[in-house]
Protein backbone atom coordinates (compact mmCIF):
# COMPACT_ATOMS: atom_id res chain seq x y z
CA UNK A 1 0.00 0.00 0.00
CA UNK A 2 1.46 2.97 -1.32
CA UNK A 3 1.56 6.06 0.97
CA UNK A 4 0.66 9.29 -0.88
CA UNK A 5 2.56 12.65 1.07
CA UNK A 6 2.12 15.41 -0.08
CA UNK A 7 4.22 18.99 1.15
CA UNK A 8 1.30 20.43 2.33
CA UNK A 9 1.02 17.93 5.06
CA UNK A 10 4.49 16.74 5.30
CA UNK A 11 5.88 17.27 8.20
CA UNK A 12 9.64 16.90 10.17
CA UNK A 13 7.48 14.10 12.84
CA UNK A 14 6.36 12.37 9.21
CA UNK A 15 9.47 12.54 7.44
CA UNK A 16 10.48 9.39 6.19
CA UNK A 17 14.39 8.51 7.86
CA UNK A 18 16.69 6.60 6.05
CA UNK A 19 17.04 3.08 6.23
CA UNK A 20 13.21 3.02 6.81
CA UNK A 21 12.04 1.53 3.22
CA UNK A 22 11.68 3.39 -0.06
CA UNK A 23 11.16 7.21 -0.54
CA UNK A 24 9.48 8.47 -4.21
CA UNK A 25 9.96 12.12 -4.90
CA UNK A 26 7.85 12.37 -8.06
CA UNK A 27 6.81 15.20 -10.33
CA UNK A 28 9.70 17.89 -10.05
CA UNK A 29 12.20 18.95 -12.31
CA UNK A 30 14.88 17.24 -11.38
CA UNK A 31 18.42 19.11 -11.74
CA UNK A 32 21.22 16.86 -11.42
CA UNK A 33 24.16 19.24 -11.05
CA UNK A 34 25.85 18.32 -14.35
CA UNK A 35 23.99 20.36 -16.95
CA UNK A 36 21.36 17.25 -17.23
CA UNK A 37 17.20 18.18 -16.47
CA UNK A 38 14.78 15.60 -16.09
CA UNK A 39 11.14 16.77 -16.05
CA UNK A 40 8.38 15.28 -14.17
CA UNK A 41 11.20 13.05 -12.83
CA UNK A 42 10.69 10.11 -10.13
CA UNK A 43 13.64 10.10 -7.43
CA UNK A 44 13.45 6.66 -5.65
CA UNK A 45 15.56 6.60 -2.14
CA UNK A 46 16.49 3.77 -0.40
CA UNK A 47 18.94 2.86 2.71
CA UNK A 48 20.08 7.05 2.29
CA UNK A 49 21.04 6.78 -1.09
CA UNK A 50 19.21 7.58 -4.71
CA UNK A 51 18.87 3.83 -6.05
CA UNK A 52 17.00 5.09 -9.13
CA UNK A 53 16.53 8.82 -10.68
CA UNK A 54 14.98 9.27 -14.43
CA UNK A 55 11.34 9.23 -15.78
CA UNK A 56 8.32 7.12 -14.24
CA UNK A 57 9.12 4.71 -17.10
CA UNK A 58 12.97 4.44 -15.95
CA UNK A 59 12.10 4.23 -11.84
CA UNK A 60 9.03 2.19 -10.99
CA UNK A 61 7.47 3.11 -7.71
CA UNK A 62 7.49 0.49 -5.41
CA UNK A 63 4.23 -0.46 -3.77
CA UNK A 64 5.10 0.09 -0.30
CA UNK A 65 7.28 3.09 -0.96
CA UNK A 66 6.21 6.54 0.49
CA UNK A 67 5.80 8.98 -2.03
CA UNK A 68 5.76 12.62 -1.57
CA UNK A 69 4.43 14.56 -4.48
CA UNK A 70 6.52 17.58 -5.99
CA UNK A 71 4.76 18.60 -9.12
CA UNK A 72 5.98 21.90 -9.90
CA UNK A 73 8.79 21.83 -7.61
CA UNK A 74 12.44 21.76 -8.47
CA UNK A 75 14.94 19.46 -6.63
CA UNK A 76 18.57 20.42 -7.41
CA UNK A 77 21.97 18.42 -5.39
CA UNK A 78 22.39 19.94 -1.85
CA UNK A 79 24.93 22.36 -2.21
CA UNK A 80 28.44 22.37 -1.24
CA UNK A 81 30.55 25.33 0.23
CA UNK A 82 34.60 24.30 -0.51
CA UNK A 83 35.80 26.74 1.82
CA UNK A 84 34.60 27.39 5.27
CA UNK A 85 36.22 27.56 9.16
CA UNK A 86 34.98 25.54 11.63
CA UNK A 87 36.83 27.67 14.44
CA UNK A 88 35.44 31.13 12.81
CA UNK A 89 32.94 32.54 14.21
CA UNK A 90 31.10 34.66 11.52
CA UNK A 91 32.38 37.54 13.82
CA UNK A 92 35.87 39.79 14.98
CA UNK A 93 36.14 37.09 17.50
CA UNK A 94 37.27 34.26 15.19
CA UNK A 95 39.86 36.11 13.93
CA UNK A 96 42.60 37.47 16.64
CA UNK A 97 45.00 38.16 14.05
CA UNK A 98 42.92 40.49 12.34
CA UNK A 99 41.61 42.34 15.86
CA UNK A 100 42.60 41.47 18.82
CA UNK A 101 40.44 42.18 21.92
CA UNK A 102 40.53 39.41 24.84
CA UNK A 103 39.56 41.47 27.43
CA UNK A 104 36.30 41.36 25.32
CA UNK A 105 36.23 38.07 23.79
CA UNK A 106 38.41 35.65 25.39
CA UNK A 107 39.63 33.82 22.57
CA UNK A 108 40.15 30.42 24.79
CA UNK A 109 36.54 30.94 25.59
CA UNK A 110 35.11 31.35 22.17
CA UNK A 111 36.70 28.47 20.77
CA UNK A 112 35.88 25.92 23.97
CA UNK A 113 31.98 27.32 23.01
CA UNK A 114 32.69 26.14 19.48
CA UNK A 115 34.40 22.66 20.91
CA UNK A 116 31.70 22.22 23.19
CA UNK A 117 28.63 22.08 20.59
CA UNK A 118 29.85 20.43 17.38
CA UNK A 119 26.90 20.09 15.91
CA UNK A 120 26.50 23.86 15.67
CA UNK A 121 27.54 25.43 12.46
CA UNK A 122 26.11 21.99 11.03
CA UNK A 123 23.02 23.13 12.14
CA UNK A 124 23.20 26.63 10.16
CA UNK A 125 24.52 24.06 6.96
CA UNK A 126 21.54 22.29 6.48
CA UNK A 127 19.22 24.73 7.62
CA UNK A 128 20.83 27.18 4.23
CA UNK A 129 20.93 23.55 1.94
CA UNK A 130 24.09 23.26 2.37
CA UNK A 131 25.00 19.16 3.12
CA UNK A 132 28.89 18.82 2.16
CA UNK A 133 31.70 21.82 3.46
CA UNK A 134 35.33 21.78 3.15
CA UNK A 135 37.13 23.10 6.37
CA UNK A 136 40.31 24.63 4.61
CA UNK A 137 42.27 26.07 7.78
CA UNK A 138 42.15 25.73 11.09
CA UNK A 139 43.79 24.41 14.64
CA UNK A 140 44.35 20.51 15.22
CA UNK A 141 40.89 20.20 16.75
CA UNK A 142 39.15 21.46 13.34
CA UNK A 143 40.33 18.00 12.04
CA UNK A 144 40.17 15.75 15.10
CA UNK A 145 36.87 17.40 16.44
CA UNK A 146 33.43 15.61 16.98
CA UNK A 147 31.89 18.08 14.16
CA UNK A 148 34.35 17.07 11.36
CA UNK A 149 34.62 12.86 12.29
CA UNK A 150 31.19 12.56 13.13
CA UNK A 151 29.44 13.53 9.66
CA UNK A 152 28.12 10.28 8.33
CA UNK A 153 24.52 11.09 9.72
CA UNK A 154 21.40 12.69 8.63
CA UNK A 155 22.06 15.93 10.98
CA UNK A 156 25.21 16.97 9.81
CA UNK A 157 26.70 17.98 6.66
CA UNK A 158 29.56 15.86 5.46
CA UNK A 159 33.03 17.52 6.20
CA UNK A 160 36.74 17.43 4.94
CA UNK A 161 39.24 19.48 6.94
CA UNK A 162 42.89 20.14 5.65
CA UNK A 163 44.05 21.84 9.89
CA UNK A 164 46.68 24.27 10.39
CA UNK A 165 47.69 26.65 7.62
CA UNK A 166 51.56 26.15 6.86
CA UNK A 167 52.99 29.76 6.40
CA UNK A 168 55.91 32.15 6.81
CA UNK A 169 53.24 34.33 8.49
CA UNK A 170 53.08 32.50 11.49
CA UNK A 171 54.00 35.11 13.89
CA UNK A 172 49.73 35.28 13.98
CA UNK A 173 49.78 32.45 16.28
CA UNK A 174 50.63 35.02 19.28
CA UNK A 175 46.94 36.36 19.60
CA UNK A 176 45.67 33.11 19.04
CA UNK A 177 47.82 31.11 21.77
CA UNK A 178 47.03 33.78 24.61
CA UNK A 179 46.40 32.32 28.27
CA UNK A 180 48.87 28.99 27.72
CA UNK A 181 46.08 27.42 24.56
CA UNK A 182 48.99 26.68 21.78
CA UNK A 183 46.54 23.96 20.92
CA UNK A 184 44.63 26.74 19.37
CA UNK A 185 47.45 27.40 16.74
CA UNK A 186 46.29 27.28 13.26
CA UNK A 187 49.85 27.96 11.85
CA UNK A 188 52.53 26.19 11.26
CA UNK A 189 55.65 27.67 10.56
CA UNK A 190 57.32 27.64 6.82
CA UNK A 191 60.89 29.60 7.55
CA UNK A 192 62.72 26.22 6.97
CA UNK A 193 62.44 23.06 4.48
CA UNK A 194 62.25 20.49 7.73
CA UNK A 195 59.63 23.26 9.41
CA UNK A 196 57.80 21.91 6.35
CA UNK A 197 58.79 18.41 6.53
CA UNK A 198 57.20 18.53 10.14
CA UNK A 199 54.12 20.44 9.49
CA UNK A 200 53.33 17.82 6.82
CA UNK A 201 54.03 15.00 9.09
CA UNK A 202 52.18 17.08 11.66
CA UNK A 203 48.97 16.93 9.40
CA UNK A 204 49.16 13.78 8.01
CA UNK A 205 49.63 12.40 11.98
CA UNK A 206 46.22 14.23 13.05
CA UNK A 207 44.27 12.56 9.25
CA UNK A 208 44.39 16.09 7.52
CA UNK A 209 42.57 16.01 3.99
CA UNK A 210 44.85 18.10 2.48
CA UNK A 211 48.00 20.47 2.97
CA UNK A 212 47.21 24.44 2.80
CA UNK A 213 49.38 27.25 2.47
CA UNK A 214 49.44 30.63 3.37
CA UNK A 215 51.24 32.31 1.19
CA UNK A 216 50.70 35.97 1.35
CA UNK A 217 52.66 38.34 -0.65
CA UNK A 218 56.80 37.57 0.60
CA UNK A 219 59.17 40.51 1.28
CA UNK A 220 61.19 41.18 -1.96
CA UNK A 221 64.53 40.14 -0.66
CA UNK A 222 62.44 36.34 0.55
CA UNK A 223 60.26 35.80 -2.34
CA UNK A 224 62.84 33.30 -4.21
CA UNK A 225 63.24 31.16 -1.10
CA UNK A 226 59.85 30.86 -0.79
CA UNK A 227 59.02 30.15 -4.11
CA UNK A 228 61.37 27.35 -3.77
CA UNK A 229 60.07 26.59 -0.48
CA UNK A 230 56.51 26.30 -1.94
CA UNK A 231 57.73 23.88 -4.95
CA UNK A 232 59.22 21.65 -1.99
CA UNK A 233 55.86 22.03 -0.35
CA UNK A 234 54.02 20.79 -3.28
CA UNK A 235 56.30 18.06 -3.69
CA UNK A 236 55.96 16.20 -0.19
CA UNK A 237 52.73 16.87 0.10
CA UNK A 238 52.51 14.81 -2.89
CA UNK A 239 54.43 12.24 -1.53
CA UNK A 240 52.51 12.22 1.27
CA UNK A 241 49.25 11.52 -0.75
CA UNK A 242 47.71 14.83 0.20
CA UNK A 243 46.41 17.78 -2.26
CA UNK A 244 48.10 20.92 -2.22
CA UNK A 245 45.38 24.11 -1.52
CA UNK A 246 46.56 27.59 -1.71
CA UNK A 247 45.60 30.86 -0.59
CA UNK A 248 47.38 33.01 -2.71
CA UNK A 249 45.68 36.55 -4.00
CA UNK A 250 48.20 37.82 -5.65
CA UNK A 251 49.17 36.62 -9.03
CA UNK A 252 52.20 36.47 -9.05
CA UNK A 253 51.55 34.57 -5.75
CA UNK A 254 48.59 32.57 -7.29
CA UNK A 255 51.52 31.83 -10.36
CA UNK A 256 54.14 30.16 -7.67
CA UNK A 257 51.14 28.30 -5.96
CA UNK A 258 50.25 26.53 -9.48
CA UNK A 259 54.02 26.12 -10.12
CA UNK A 260 53.90 24.15 -6.84
CA UNK A 261 51.18 21.75 -8.32
CA UNK A 262 48.52 23.59 -6.02
CA UNK A 263 45.00 21.65 -6.42
CA UNK A 264 42.99 24.30 -5.13
CA UNK A 265 43.12 28.17 -5.51
CA UNK A 266 40.98 29.06 -2.46
CA UNK A 267 40.54 32.68 -3.57
CA UNK A 268 40.29 35.14 -6.21
CA UNK A 269 43.16 36.38 -7.36
CA UNK A 270 42.36 40.04 -6.47
CA UNK A 271 45.25 42.29 -7.49
CA UNK A 272 45.40 42.02 -11.39
CA UNK A 273 44.01 40.90 -13.91
CA UNK A 274 45.10 37.07 -15.16
CA UNK A 275 47.28 36.73 -17.85
CA UNK A 276 47.60 33.80 -20.33
CA UNK A 277 50.46 32.03 -18.36
CA UNK A 278 48.30 32.34 -15.44
CA UNK A 279 45.36 30.43 -17.42
CA UNK A 280 47.89 27.90 -19.03
CA UNK A 281 49.11 26.64 -15.59
CA UNK A 282 45.36 26.86 -14.11
CA UNK A 283 44.37 24.80 -17.13
CA UNK A 284 47.37 22.27 -17.09
CA UNK A 285 47.45 22.03 -13.63
CA UNK A 286 43.61 21.18 -13.52
CA UNK A 287 43.68 23.15 -10.62
CA UNK A 288 40.02 24.72 -9.16
CA UNK A 289 39.10 27.80 -8.81
CA UNK A 290 37.30 29.09 -5.75
CA UNK A 291 36.55 32.83 -6.07
CA UNK A 292 35.08 33.90 -2.62
CA UNK A 293 33.80 37.46 -3.77
CA UNK A 294 32.06 38.65 -1.09
CA UNK A 295 34.14 37.54 1.89
CA UNK A 296 36.60 40.78 1.84
CA UNK A 297 33.11 43.13 1.86
CA UNK A 298 32.12 41.25 5.03
CA UNK A 299 35.33 42.20 6.77
CA UNK A 300 34.79 46.14 5.29
CA UNK A 301 31.12 45.80 6.98
CA UNK A 302 31.93 44.05 10.12
CA UNK A 303 35.38 47.20 10.55
CA UNK A 304 32.62 49.93 9.56
CA UNK A 305 29.81 48.28 12.59
CA UNK A 306 32.59 48.85 14.81
CA UNK A 307 34.09 52.44 13.91
CA UNK A 308 30.28 53.57 13.26
CA UNK A 309 28.61 51.50 16.14
CA UNK A 310 26.15 50.54 13.79
CA UNK A 311 24.75 47.12 13.71
CA UNK A 312 25.40 45.35 10.32
CA UNK A 313 21.57 44.40 9.05
CA UNK A 314 21.84 40.56 8.66
CA UNK A 315 20.70 38.71 5.23
CA UNK A 316 19.60 35.88 6.67
CA UNK A 317 16.34 34.91 4.90
CA UNK A 318 16.28 30.90 6.03
CA UNK A 319 17.18 32.04 10.19
CA UNK A 320 19.95 29.86 10.09
CA UNK A 321 22.09 32.29 11.84
CA UNK A 322 21.91 31.45 15.81
CA UNK A 323 21.17 33.63 18.79
CA UNK A 324 25.13 33.80 19.93
CA UNK A 325 26.84 35.04 16.72
CA UNK A 326 23.81 37.51 15.74
CA UNK A 327 24.16 39.03 19.44
CA UNK A 328 27.79 39.71 18.97
CA UNK A 329 27.09 41.58 15.55
CA UNK A 330 24.70 43.39 16.35
CA UNK A 331 26.58 45.14 19.49
CA UNK A 332 29.60 46.21 17.24
CA UNK A 333 30.37 49.17 19.96
CA UNK A 334 32.07 46.52 22.20
CA UNK A 335 35.07 47.11 20.13
CA UNK A 336 34.97 50.29 19.44
CA UNK A 337 37.64 51.41 21.95
CA UNK A 338 39.68 48.69 20.58
CA UNK A 339 39.46 49.84 16.47
CA UNK A 340 41.38 53.13 16.80
CA UNK A 341 42.56 52.69 13.36
CA UNK A 342 38.97 52.47 12.15
CA UNK A 343 38.94 56.33 11.34
CA UNK A 344 36.50 57.33 8.44
CA UNK A 345 39.70 57.40 6.21
CA UNK A 346 40.31 54.20 6.87
CA UNK A 347 36.85 53.12 6.23
CA UNK A 348 36.47 54.86 2.51
CA UNK A 349 39.78 53.93 1.61
CA UNK A 350 39.32 50.03 2.01
CA UNK A 351 35.97 50.81 0.61
CA UNK A 352 37.46 51.82 -2.86
CA UNK A 353 39.96 49.17 -2.33
CA UNK A 354 37.44 46.14 -1.76
CA UNK A 355 35.54 47.65 -4.92
CA UNK A 356 38.54 47.67 -6.83
CA UNK A 357 39.20 43.62 -5.70
CA UNK A 358 35.99 42.82 -6.79
CA UNK A 359 35.55 44.38 -9.83
CA UNK A 360 39.20 42.39 -10.23
CA UNK A 361 38.07 39.60 -9.16
CA UNK A 362 34.59 39.40 -11.65
CA UNK A 363 36.82 40.02 -14.44
CA UNK A 364 39.16 36.87 -13.72
CA UNK A 365 36.09 35.02 -13.11
CA UNK A 366 35.05 35.39 -16.41
CA UNK A 367 38.61 34.89 -17.58
CA UNK A 368 38.68 31.90 -15.97
CA UNK A 369 35.08 30.67 -17.04
CA UNK A 370 35.79 31.58 -20.87
CA UNK A 371 38.82 29.71 -20.49
CA UNK A 372 37.75 26.16 -19.56
CA UNK A 373 38.85 26.60 -16.04
CA UNK A 374 37.21 24.68 -13.17
CA UNK A 375 35.24 26.64 -10.46
CA UNK A 376 33.69 25.95 -7.44
CA UNK A 377 31.52 27.89 -4.68
CA UNK A 378 33.31 29.01 -1.64
CA UNK A 379 32.59 31.57 1.29
CA UNK A 380 35.36 31.95 4.02
CA UNK A 381 32.69 31.07 6.23
CA UNK A 382 33.32 31.53 9.65
CA UNK A 383 35.34 35.26 8.77
CA UNK A 384 33.51 38.04 10.01
CA UNK A 385 30.33 38.81 8.63
CA UNK A 386 30.44 35.93 6.02
CA UNK A 387 28.20 33.75 8.35
CA UNK A 388 28.12 29.74 7.91
CA UNK A 389 25.27 28.94 5.92
CA UNK A 390 23.84 32.11 5.01
CA UNK A 391 26.67 33.40 3.31
CA UNK A 392 26.31 30.60 0.24
CA UNK A 393 23.51 32.70 -1.46
CA UNK A 394 25.86 35.47 -1.34
CA UNK A 395 28.14 34.38 -2.76
CA UNK A 396 26.34 32.08 -5.52
CA UNK A 397 24.24 35.71 -6.45
CA UNK A 398 28.15 37.52 -6.80
CA UNK A 399 29.37 34.41 -8.98
CA UNK A 400 25.85 35.05 -11.13
CA UNK A 401 26.08 39.04 -10.79
CA UNK A 402 29.85 38.66 -12.08
CA UNK A 403 29.24 36.99 -15.29
CA UNK A 404 28.40 33.03 -14.47
CA UNK A 405 25.46 31.51 -15.78
CA UNK A 406 22.54 30.34 -13.28
CA UNK A 407 23.60 26.35 -14.48
CA UNK A 408 27.28 27.65 -14.17
CA UNK A 409 26.91 28.51 -10.52
CA UNK A 410 24.44 25.57 -9.72
CA UNK A 411 27.13 23.34 -11.32
CA UNK A 412 29.93 25.54 -9.09
CA UNK A 413 27.72 24.53 -5.76
CA UNK A 414 26.99 20.68 -6.12
CA UNK A 415 29.59 18.43 -8.37
CA UNK A 416 32.35 20.55 -9.01
CA UNK A 417 32.40 21.26 -4.73
CA UNK A 418 32.62 17.40 -4.48
CA UNK A 419 35.00 16.90 -7.44
CA UNK A 420 37.08 19.28 -5.49
CA UNK A 421 36.47 17.52 -1.93
CA UNK A 422 37.26 14.42 -3.34
CA UNK A 423 33.61 13.00 -2.53
CA UNK A 424 31.99 13.40 -5.69
CA UNK A 425 31.23 9.42 -5.74
CA UNK A 426 29.41 9.93 -2.73
CA UNK A 427 28.03 13.08 -3.77
CA UNK A 428 27.32 16.44 -5.65
CA UNK A 429 25.05 14.84 -8.34
CA UNK A 430 21.81 13.47 -8.21
CA UNK A 431 23.03 9.93 -9.32
CA UNK A 432 21.79 7.09 -8.54
CA UNK A 433 24.14 5.30 -5.64
CA UNK A 434 25.07 8.41 -4.46
CA UNK A 435 23.79 10.17 -0.79
CA UNK A 436 20.59 11.33 -0.76
CA UNK A 437 21.79 14.71 -0.25
CA UNK A 438 18.89 17.10 -2.05
CA UNK A 439 17.26 20.00 -1.87
CA UNK A 440 13.66 20.96 -2.98
CA UNK A 441 11.96 24.67 -3.90
CA UNK A 442 9.45 26.05 -5.79
CA UNK A 443 11.32 28.31 -8.17
CA UNK A 444 13.66 27.57 -11.05
CA UNK A 445 16.98 28.13 -10.07
CA UNK A 446 18.38 27.61 -13.68
CA UNK A 447 16.50 31.51 -14.02
CA UNK A 448 18.24 32.74 -11.48
CA UNK A 449 20.33 31.36 -8.11
CA UNK A 450 18.35 33.24 -5.68
CA UNK A 451 15.90 30.61 -6.40
CA UNK A 452 17.41 28.89 -3.30
CA UNK A 453 16.51 31.34 -0.61
CA UNK A 454 13.36 29.56 -0.73
CA UNK A 455 14.13 26.27 -0.40
CA UNK A 456 10.85 24.38 1.13
CA UNK A 457 12.85 21.15 1.83
CA UNK A 458 16.20 19.85 2.50
CA UNK A 459 17.14 16.15 2.25
CA UNK A 460 20.35 14.36 4.10
CA UNK A 461 21.17 10.79 3.76
CA UNK A 462 17.69 10.01 2.78
CA UNK A 463 16.03 12.17 5.81
CA UNK A 464 13.78 14.69 4.45
CA UNK A 465 13.07 17.94 6.50
CA UNK A 466 10.63 20.56 6.24
CA UNK A 467 13.11 23.54 5.75
CA UNK A 468 11.56 25.54 8.47
CA UNK A 469 12.02 22.91 11.03
CA UNK A 470 15.91 23.33 10.50
CA UNK A 471 15.31 27.08 11.54
CA UNK A 472 17.77 27.46 14.54
CA UNK A 473 15.78 30.63 15.70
Amino acid sequence: MKKIVTLATLSLGMATPAHAGTTALVGATAIDGTGTAIEDSVILVDEGKISCIGTADDCKVPKKADIVQLAGRYVTPGLIDAHVHFAQTGWLDGRPDGLNAPDIYPYPETMAALQADPGRWHRAYLCSGITSVFDVGGADWSVTGEHATDTDRPDRARVRAAGPLITHASEYNANYVADGHPEFAPFLPFDTDDEVRAGIAHLQAIGSNAVKVWFLKPKPERREELENRLLLTGQLAKQAGLPLIVHATGLDEAKAALRAGASILVHSVDDKPVDAEFLDLLKANDTVYTPTIVVGEGWLRAMAAVATGAAYNIDDPGKCVDDAIIERIVTPERLKGQAERLTPDYVVDRALAIGREQAIMAHNLRAIRDAGGRIVTGTDAGNPLALHGASIYWEMEAMQAAGMTPVEVIEAATIAGAKAMGVDGETGSLTAGKSADLLIMPDDPRKDVTAFRLISHVMRKGTLYEQHELQVR
